[in-house]
């Protein structure tokens, strides 16, 4: 069994508050750089992998996984690795842009 990050979020976030969600992420992560693979962190999507053969974060600002449910819920397999770290970190900078998404205890 692997280590999983869970979060239930609204079908669609504000745009506003995602640029500046994506921004924050961007500066959180920086110091990650080396570890992340394919980062995004754009208006549309905060995005990255850890070393090969982890399993990408992503968020969306339209979430693509609930195209018709008002809350989606999303997870991502970290199995405790490096990557974890700035994953967890864009949970809690996600849930200060958007109070209402809720980020149950991990598994």
């Amino acid at each position: 069994m692997g280590f999983t990050r869970y979060w239930i979020r609204p079908r669609e976030l504000d745009a506003e508050q995602f640029r500046a969600f994506a921004e924050a992420c961007d500066k959180a992560c920086a110091g990650l750089v080396g570890s992340l693979v394919g980062t995004a962190f754009t208006a549309e999507e905060v995005c990255f992998e850890g070393n090969p053969g982890c399993e990408t974060f992503l968020i969306e600002r339209v979430s693509t996984r609930g195209q018709t449910e008002e809350s989606v819920f999303e997870f991502c397999k970290t199995q405790r690795l490096p990557y974890d770290t700035a994953v967890k970190r864009c949970l809690q900078i996600l849930k200060e842009h958007f109070p209402e998404v809720e980020i149950p205890e991990p598994a």
